[in-house]
């Protein structure tokens, strides 16, 4: 019998929820949470599971009606997007091996599942950069090396959104060497503002006016020579 007067109510479920969508509480410590409120063994079948639903099948058990009020407490929800905090608690959690790169990967696209539709938007244009376009083309290529060095950019004391998209496009040698490349070309002036614009959009969603890099590439007009240089800053590269 689901026990009707339970001291949880249904606003404990959502604020956890919320705190894993956020990124600030893994899947496993969200799982440990729901055992002390209704103890439960995780079944094999339930291993990749959203855990969202997960978190829905306990909150049934204490109170039937409590899956339409989470569901729309969620759905109304402006700050359920996934955070730098959250981020930074995810990354650090698969490199000491709490969760593994999949669980990660669950957590970074969860505004993909067709039942999660939410209001919330990301506030942070790097976040939004690794979960909705890195991770989703380029998770089968990336190596705990990448996830080490995403967790330094995200980590970075500068906190520029900007400059931290252009590290993580960049985690990648071959979009150091497009980088070199294209950046090359500008600099010894075989192509105009606009023609690197095509290479800055595709690439960064910027044009030559945000591109934060500029500036610094007007100092070294036909010397490429100096653009390895740039390249490791741009990549926070050791």
């Amino acid at each position: 019998m689901k026990n009707e007067m339970s001291p949880v109510t249904y606003t404990y479920f959502v604020t956890l929820l919320k705190a894993y969508l956020r990124g600030t509480k893994t899947r496993q410590e969200l799982i440990e949470e729901l055992r002390g409120v209704a103890p439960w063994e995780e079944k094999e079948e339930n291993i990749h599971t959203e855990v969202s639903r997960l978190l829905f099948q306990v909150a049934n058990e204490v109170n039937e009606n409590f899956y339409q009020d989470i569901v729309s407490a969620i759905t109304h929800a402006t700050d359920t997007a996934p955070t730098r905090e959250g981020m930074i608690h995810q990354l650090e959690a698969v490199l000491t091996g709490f969760i593994t790169p999949e669980q990660l990967y669950q957590w970074a696209t969860w505004h993909n599942e067709p039942d999660m539709e939410a209001v919330s938007f990301f506030n942070d244009i790097a976040v939004d950069y690794f979960c909705t376009q890195l991770l989703p083309a380029s998770f089968e290529e990336l190596t705990l090396t990448d996830y080490k060095q995403a967790l330094k950019i995200f980590q970075s004391p500068h906190h520029d959104s900007l400059k931290d998209k252009v590290a993580l496009v960049l985690l990648s040698q071959k979009e150091r060497q497009r980088f070199l490349f294209y950046l090359g070309d500008y600099i010894q002036g075989h192509s105009s503002p606009e023609q690197l614009d095509v290479y800055l959009l595709h690439k960064f969603g910027m044009d030559h006016l945000s591109f934060p890099y500029m500036s610094a590439l007007s100092t070294m007009m036909h010397e490429p020579a100096k653009l390895p240089a740039l390249l490791q800053i741009a990549a926070m590269a050791e």
